[in-house]
């Protein structure tokens, strides 16, 4: 589990880096098969859909999205995902942060062979992005306080900057001019996280943070997930997101033991708002 370094690091600098946040068997699993989710996207043997699986692409054969979102449906064939996210190690790490019964967050795959920024943001959802001192440490303070998220690289990846520190504190001068206006520029203190095949980094979203593939990396291939202590009442905003497709009769029965508790809390919470439409 996680180190007292580690949970103070994560605490005080928004991130922390392990090397044995996932299994070398399951590693290969995971990278076949995230070969094989996005071969079956591109081919358009599975498509996006607005009512059912995310592929982040058009749906038709020759498409090149950069993320997939319903990895666990069985349309993809690839149990591991589901495997993955309720495994052991992932548990013990984010126990020290957000308990022992925890709620389905995500995971996803990030595949990128071409171009890849993002500008400097904070995952803040709908919340005011330009607000004072005391909005934004409001902010700060509640968004995404029960939530942990992680990168786990199957290739090594360079590709995530975070300024450290910078998820428990208002904003600099120069740090509002990157995310409102130059979301390309240099931030003073910030880090580049390198990643080598099989390390996981956990981080806090409210960090200020961009996404840049460097030239010379061919392809980013990164499983991006999340899980949310269960304890904590459902916010749309930071739980938000493309998960019709998780209320499919398909779904649960392929889920293992862990992953079903994890899908079950979910559902209790968010089929209800979904069916009323206020997600």
């Amino acid at each position: 589990m996680a180190s007292q370094q580690q949970i103070d690091q994560y605490r005080n600098q928004g991130y922390f880096i392990t090397d044995d946040a996932v299994e070398l068997d399951m590693l290969e699993e995971l990278t076949t098969a995230a070969h094989e989710v996005m071969a079956k996207v591109r081919s358009g043997e599975v498509i996006d859909d607005a009512a059912g699986v995310r592929t982040d692409g058009p749906g038709a054969a020759g498409a090149d999205p950069h993320f997939v979102c319903g990895l666990m449906a069985p349309e993809f064939g690839a149990p591991v995902f589901a495997e993955y996210l309720g495994s052991a190690p992932i548990a013990r790490y984010l126990r020290p942060f957000i308990g022992e019964e925890l709620r389905l967050g995500w995971v996803h795959l990030c595949a990128v062979g071409d171009d890849y920024e993002i500008g400097w943001h904070r995952d803040t959802g709908g919340n005011e992005q330009d607000g004072s001192y005391e909005v934004e440490m409001e902010i700060l303070r509640r968004h995404r306080k029960h939530f942990v998220k992680w990168h786990l690289a199957l290739a090594d990846d360079p590709c995530l900057w975070i300024v450290p520190g910078s998820q428990r504190r208002y904003r600099t001068e120069r740090e509002r001019e990157c995310l409102l206006n130059d979301r390309q520029g240099e931030i003073p203190g910030a880090l580049q996280i390198s990643l080598q095949r099989g390390q996981t980094v956990f981080w806090n979203s409210n960090s200020i943070h961009r996404g840049l593939k460097p030239e010379g990396l061919k392809e980013r291939w990164t499983l991006m997930g999340a899980l949310i202590d269960h304890r904590s009442e459902y916010d749309d905003k930071g739980e938000k997101g493309d998960h019709h497709w998780l209320l499919a009769d398909n779904i649960r029965a392929t889920l293992p033991e862990r992953t079903r508790r994890y899908y079950d809390n979910w559902r209790a919470l968010a089929a209800p708002r979904m069916a009323s439409g206020s997600d």
